[in-house]
């Protein structure tokens, strides 16, 4: 039985021992990947989201009611300016310009007999009053013609003012017989035809049915127009490179470059503000572009020193103390070291970073080895752990 204690015994000390020799050696090692600290060329980006869109699009709609009484176009034609589209029902403004115009036309006629009324009628006051000066027409006689005359001129005014008012009468006709027409305001593809012949045209402030006909497109140059985080839009800037992924084709990245940034936000209820920024896609996208939809946009915010490169490690190699600092231009991290077998942390401050690599700003050397994984081992690192470095070739 003592013996049996005994053995109990050393057994408890031997184990002590051991965690006693892990504790003071640093436990076991662990085996880490390195990579020295080093100059990178840096992309830092900032993503959003929007819709694919033209260079410029007009969608018409209707100024007058009207049955559709003919398209010429459909969907993909190619237009030039002032190019037919579409026609409504023309009669009733026909016939209203042309009861106008004759109206028109018979005020003119009116007019003339009118002057020529009034012209008789200066000639015989004239000749009167000279008579009166004579003394050879009485006062009453002088006083009759004179009222003639004024009234032959009142009447010519008349039929003056009528006349303008039949010409403004007539001008409003011919633009509303103008209005049954609908023309291409651009060269450039007809991208849309929302209603058919025989369906009636509603002029109306809200989408409904008949208050649009067609959309036309300038097709010449094609667009990303994403919406940039109030926070994010001060890092844009005209020319940057930006690729577009569309939501039809996910596997797809096409390039493009910054070419407006817009002065005022849009604001979203509930939400940030946010800033309209136009992507100019290359030309090489026409084959599967389609206006209206969903894109996201990764922008290179790159600034005017892009061509240098930055003291950076690897991204997993940088722990945060706060993780709510990420991002921002001058963020205090954490990187780990190896000397003589065991891992020594490091402060440092970070800069920018992209997808692989954050810019060191200050805390390291070029050179010096940094830890970078595996994950699971480096996320419960502790500074004098023991570690051995991996072999990766």
């Amino acid at each position: 039985m003592l013996q049996r204690w005994i053995a109990y015994a050393a057994v408890l000390v031997l184990i002590v021992g051991v965690v006693f020799w892990r504790i003071a050696h640093g436990g076991p090692v662990k085996e880490v990947t390195v990579e020295p600290a080093d100059r990178h060329l840096l992309s830092p980006s900032i993503l959003a989201s929007g819709t694919l869109a033209y260079r410029s699009e007009v969608k018409l709609v209707p100024e007058v009611l009207g049955r559709v009484r003919e398209i010429l176009v459909e969907e993909g034609d190619q237009v030039k300016q002032g190019q037919l589209l579409m026609r409504l029902d023309q009669t009733v403004a026909l016939a209203t310009t042309a009861q106008l115009e004759a109206e028109l036309s018979a005020a003119q006629l009116k007019i003339q007999r009118e002057r020529a009324t009034f012209e008789f009628q200066e000639t015989k006051w004239k000749r009167y009053e000279k008579l009166r000066d004579q003394g050879v027409v009485d006062a009453n006689t002088y006083d009759d013609i004179a009222s003639q005359r004024k009234v032959a001129e009142v009447d010519l005014n008349t039929d003056i003012q009528e006349e303008l008012q039949n010409r403004a009468q007539l001008k409003q006709a011919r633009e509303q017989l103008a209005k049954t027409e609908f023309r291409s305001p651009m060269d450039g593809e007809v991208t849309a035809v929302f209603i058919k012949v025989g369906e009636t045209a509603v002029p109306s402030a809200t989408s409904i049915a008949g208050s649009e006909l067609l959309e036309v497109a300038n097709t010449s140059s094609r667009y990303a127009e994403v919406n940039v985080d109030e926070s994010d839009v001060g890092r844009i800037q005209p020319a940057q490179s930006a690729s577009i992924v569309p939501a039809a084709f996910p596997d797809a990245s096409w390039p493009g470059k910054v070419e407006s940034v817009a002065v005022s936000p849009r604001q979203n209820n509930g939400q940030n503000k946010t800033y309209l920024v136009k992507i100019l896609l290359d030309d090489t996208v026409a084959k599967d572009f389609h206006p209206g939809m969903s894109c996201r946009a990764e922008i290179v915010t790159r600034g005017s020193d892009a061509d240098s490169r930055t003291l950076a490690v690897p991204v997993q190699a940088v722990r945060y103390e706060d993780t709510s600092d990420q991002g921002q231009d001058h963020t205090k991290g954490s990187v780990f070291l190896i000397r003589s077998g065991k891992v020594v942390r490091r402060d440092v401050d970070v800069g920018v970073a992209d997808d692989n690599y954050v810019e060191i700003r200050r805390g390291l050397k070029s050179g010096e080895r940094v830890v970078t994984g595996p994950a699971k081992i480096l996320r419960f690192l502790r500074d004098g752990d023991l570690v051995s470095i991996a072999d990766t070739g």
